[in-house]
């Protein structure tokens, strides 16, 4: 008998708390882990970062959302090394998943 009851219980303040966490405007995952930080400004532009010191090329990175996801837990960061006169792309790195931190929304 004590069982249902409790489980009755737990239900109703499951039920409770999610009413109070939607009137919110979150998701209870945001509510407990926080939102992802904004997106950058210069996402999927091509920015210079630099020359490399030993070779002299010219070090250029994006950030691209995977699949056009916005609400992928990650980016994707491509790196290329170009001429400086020619503007040709001489060497390109493997891709790199960036990490996307979260914002507290409490």
């Amino acid at each position: 008998m004590t069982v249902p009851v409790v489980l009755a219980a737990l239900l109703f303040w499951a039920a409770v708390f999610m009413i109070f966490v939607a009137s919110q405007g979150v998701s209870p995952v945001e509510f407990f882990l926080g939102r992802y930080e904004p997106l950058p400004q210069d996402l999927g532009t091509w920015r210079k970062t630099g020359n490399d010191e030993q070779t002299g090329l010219l070090r250029e990175e994006r950030l691209l959302l995977p699949n056009g996801n916005a609400k992928a837990g990650h980016l994707v960061r491509q790196v290329r090394h170009r001429d400086p006169a020619t503007r040709a792309i001489m060497r390109i790195e493997t891709e790199q998943r960036v990490p996307r931190r979260r914002e507290s929304v409490r």
